[in-house]
């Protein structure tokens, strides 16, 4: 099951977690071009920090309601 992750009033499909550790050297530098490949990976839109974790996310969008004719 995927998981959602809701932010700022958006909500997310979350693709793949990241451990900081992964991403993040020793003196607290992000490797961005690492976290850019994997996003362009995952195919992922957006890309959300926690405390422990890149989130790799797809926005999901509201669904567009369109009125049905009748015949």
């Amino acid at each position: 099951m995927k998981e959602l992750f809701f932010y700022n009033g958006n909500v997310y499909l979350v693709l793949r977690k990241l451990n900081l550790s992964y991403i993040i050297d020793r003196h607290n530098n992000i490797n961005e071009e690492l976290l850019k490949i994997w996003k362009e990976y995952m195919g992922a839109d957006h890309v959300l920090k926690t405390t422990t974790h890149f989130l790799l996310c797809e926005t999901v969008t509201e669904p567009e309601w369109s009125e049905i004719e009748e015949v």
